[in-house]
């Protein structure tokens, strides 16, 4: 399926109106009491101090913003530690000039150039430059700042037209290759925020190998792509970057049923399970193996024990499956028919209960394995019986 078939089906949200939407964001700015805080702290030694990165990104689109980042111009690194450590703000990697102060993370303007192969070999140095500072973000929506004390904006790379466009781009592309993590990120802020690889970033992203990456800078990028409400956006790029292989260990092809079930799921299940639920389902795969492989966190495990069905089950699976969760707490939920159907046999808000006692069954004389075997005929009975009940009788 062509990203552009996907695009035509997937609700598109409307332009940026770039004047409006500037005052609306500026006006913002002056309503958060904690920037007042910063303000005052800042201006007896400076007038530029910018957000920057996700959260004047975040601003434009109009999303929730949890976390800040600021950049502080025109102070020497010095008076910058004394300011920080005259309001308890502690330390993050003393030579990456980063400080962290409540949800605030607060830091010098920098410039990095990499030394190594690991995510930490590499050279940073103050620059006081925003422009060339704003060089080692990843895309040029990131790459945006706006000033806390007038609400100017700086958008040297073109972000707003690209967020316009909903286009992830990079800006440079010898400062992009330095770290491969930023073709997971892509595929992760393609699939948060529905937007499109540009064609040349794409190329770019395709040249880069994961293969230095350590498995938790990996897994941090996968589990913000299975949370994204575009699941199926993510899933294309993994396709177009021949990412399967490298992710999960497995070779798979493109798979048009199975972008197209991503695209419908969310709307039914929000769960960050629920993407690796359908790949290990659609493609047959050995779901502890790879799970085992991946060293997720033990959450996802549990999708071991989540049956999966191609078809419609019929009402004596959907009873089987209520025996252990209600319905709506099954990842195979993910569609009208399956939780209407739940919810006419009662059990997509509570589990069956199968009314089994297993005392009676201890004292009758069973043993070990034959225990839960007695258990399960039993219930299979109370199963049986339930749906034999409903049936509407023939006079």
């Amino acid at each position: 399926m062509q990203i552009s078939k996907i695009d035509s089906k997937i609700s598109q949200n409307k332009p940026l109106d770039g004047s409006k939407n500037e005052i609306k964001i500026k006006n913002e700015i002056y309503k958060n009491s904690e920037l007042d805080f910063f303000r005052s702290l800042f201006a007896p030694f400076t007038s530029r101090v910018y957000l920057v990165g996700g959260c004047v990104r975040d601003a434009f689109l109009g999303r929730e913003i949890y976390d800040y980042d600021i950049e502080v111009y025109d102070i020497e690194p010095l008076k910058f530690n004394e300011l920080m450590a005259s309001i308890g703000a502690s330390g993050v990697g003393k030579s990456y000039f980063i400080y962290k102060y409540k949800n605030y993370d607060i830091g010098l303007p920098r410039s990095e150039s990499k030394t190594g192969n690991s995510h930490k070999d590499f050279a940073v140095s103050y620059i006081n430059d925003p422009k060339m500072a704003s060089l080692r973000r990843d895309f040029t929506i990131n790459a945006m700042m706006m000033n806390i004390f007038n609400g100017e904006i700086l958008d040297f790379y073109g972000g707003k037209q690209d967020l316009a466009n909903k286009t992830l781009r990079y800006i440079d592309s010898e400062k992009f290759k330095e770290d491969p993590l930023r073709v997971l990120r892509g595929v992760q802020f393609s699939s948060r925020l529905d937007f499109s690889i540009a064609d040349e970033t794409l190329v770019l992203m395709k040249s880069l190998s994961l293969e230095h990456l350590s498995r938790d800078r990996i897994n941090t990028e996968l589990i913000k792509f299975f949370r994204a409400k575009y699941l199926e956006k993510g899933a294309y790029y993994l396709f177009e970057l021949g990412l399967f292989k490298e992710i999960f260990g497995m070779q798979i092809s493109m798979d048009d049923g199975f972008l197209s079930d991503l695209k419908s799921v969310r709307e039914f299940v929000d769960d960050e399970r629920l993407f690796l639920y359908l790949l290990f389902g659609k493609f047959e795969l050995d779901a502890n193996e790879i799970l085992e492989k991946m060293r997720l966190p033990k959450s996802y495990f549990s999708i071991l024990k989540q049956p999966y069905f191609k078809d419609m089950p019929i009402d004596k699976e959907l009873m089987q499956i209520a025996l252990n969760i209600p319905i709506k707490s099954w990842l195979g939920a993910y569609n009208k028919e399956r939780i209407e159907r739940a919810k006419k046999l009662g059990i997509y808000e509570v589990k069956f209960d199968a009314k089994v006692d297993v005392a009676e069954i201890l004292s009758a004389g069973f043993k070990n394995e034959e225990i839960a075997k007695e258990i399960k005929r039993r219930q299979e009975l109370e199963i049986s019986k339930y749906l034999s009940e409903r049936k509407p009788r023939k006079d």
